[in-house]
């Protein structure tokens, strides 16, 4: 009848990582139900080119979602498993990042419920800046928000894959200061 208990480092790092793969899986499962739906619904898809026919011929029915100008399309052109595979993993490590700033914000936002909102303003804030910033002062670029690289069927050209990797790592990188942070704070 003896209770171990575990350090504080391990209980922030279990509640981190579980976050994160909770997160994934929270931005991965509406993404992947949808899919299931589609595929019910329309067992028999073909490939679609990326080139708009309803501008080109009005009798086309069909638009492209993604488009030929699109980061995504050479892979989708070749293997379009892969590419669901690539496009959920962007979106299950994305929203496992927002998970984890959730939780690191938690530490010190005392009102319940809150710290769900600062993953929201952190992308507001991302998405927002170049708007906000005069031209010459300006240091993030409109490709780089989320918003962008989310969306495949628009022309962010190279910026698609970067500022996925940016608004990553900038999340990580925010969410690993808020666990050394929340570690000091409460060594002392």
């Amino acid at each position: 009848m003896v209770l171990a208990r575990a350090g504080r480092r391990d209980v922030l790092r279990s509640s981190f990582c579980a976050g994160f793969v909770l997160g994934g899986m929270g931005g991965v499962l509406p993404l992947l139900l949808n899919l299931v739906i589609a595929v019910i619904r329309q067992p028999h898809m073909s490939f679609i080119d990326g080139v708009d026919h309803i501008a080109s011929n009005p009798y086309f029915s069909y638009y492209p979602v993604i488009q030929a100008n699109s980061w995504l399309y050479p892979l989708y052109k070749t293997n379009q498993l892969l590419m669901l595979l690539v496009a959920f993993l962007m979106i299950f490590v994305l929203s496992g990042a927002y998970a984890c700033l959730a939780i690191g914000a938690s530490a010190f936002i005392r009102k319940r419920y809150v710290e769900i909102l600062v993953p929201f303003a952190v992308s507001l804030l991302i998405w927002l800046l170049p708007a906000v910033l005069p031209i010459h002062v300006q240091l993030v670029a409109n490709e780089f928000s989320q918003v962008i690289f989310l969306n495949f069927s628009a022309d962010s050209g190279p910026y698609g894959i970067w500022g996925a990797m940016a608004n990553v790592a900038l999340f990580l990188v925010l969410s690993g200061a808020l666990y050394e942070i929340e570690l000091r704070r409460d060594a002392l």
